[in-house]
C-alpha cells in the first residue's frame, strides 16, 4: 500500500485494535440483545418472568460500542473509496462549468484590461484607408493624415445605405446619388 508509508506507526497499531475489537464487541452485543429479546419473548408464554432480559439491556450498549468502534477502524478506508469514486464525477463536472463559464470570463477579462489599461483592443482596430491618397488612417478619424480628404462614409438619401465616394447609384435601392 502506497499510503503505509505516510501513516504513523502508533495509528496503526490502533487502527488494527479498531478492527479486530470493534467487531468482536458488536458480535457479543449482537448476542447478548438476541439472547435478551428471545428471553423476553418465550416469557410471555408462561406466567414466570424473563430471566435474561437483562441481556438485552448489556447487549444494545454493546453494540453501539462495537459499531461505532468498527466505523473508526475502517474510516480511512471508506473514505478513500468514496472519494475514488466520488472525485472523477466532481472533476467532469466542474470541467463542463469551466468550459460554459470560459468565453463569459475571457470576455469580462479583455473588458477589464480594456478598461484599466486605456488601449484599444487589437480585435476592434480596423484601419480604415483614405478613398484619395490610400494612406492607411486611425478608424475614428474624419479627414486623412496625408491628404486632408473626408474619410466619412455618405448615405443614400433614398434608403440610408452607405456608399463610397465614387458611386453614380445606390446599390441597395437604385437612387441616384451626387
Amino acid at each position: 500500500m502506497k499510503d503505509a508509508r505516510k501513516i504513523d506507526p502508533a495509528h496503526r497499531q490502533i487502527q488494527g485494535l479498531l478492527r479486530t475489537v470493534g467487531p468482536v464487541v458488536l458480535g457479543l452485543g449482537v448476542a447478548f440483545t438476541a439472547v435478551g429479546l428471545i428471553g423476553f419473548f418465550r416469557a410471555f408464554g408462561s406466567f414466570e418472568p424473563p430471566r435474561y432480559f437483562w441481556c438485552a439491556f448489556v447487549g444494545m450498549p454493546l453494540i453501539a460500542i462495537g459499531s461505532g468502534m468498527s466505523k473508526l477502524g475502517y474510516l480511512g478506508a471508506f473514505s478513500r473509496y468514496v472519494m475514488g469514486e466520488v472525485a472523477p464525477v466532481q472533476k467532469d463536472t466542474f470541467n463542463v462549468l469551466a468550459e460554459g463559464v470560459s468565453p463569459g470570463v475571457e470576455s469580462l477579462a479583455r473588458a477589464v484590461r480594456h478598461g484599466l489599461s486605456g488601449e484599444r483592443e487589437a480585435e476592434s482596430v480596423q484601419e480604415s484607408q483614405c478613398p484619395d491618397c490610400a494612406a492607411s488612417c486611425d478608424p475614428t478619424a474624419r479627414f486623412c493624415s496625408q491628404c486632408g480628404g473626408s474619410l466619412e462614409k455618405k448615405a443614400c438619401p433614398g434608403c440610408g445605405q452607405s456608399y463610397e465616394r465614387d458611386d453614380k447609384f445606390c446599390d441597395q435601392c437604385g437612387h441616384r446619388l451626387d
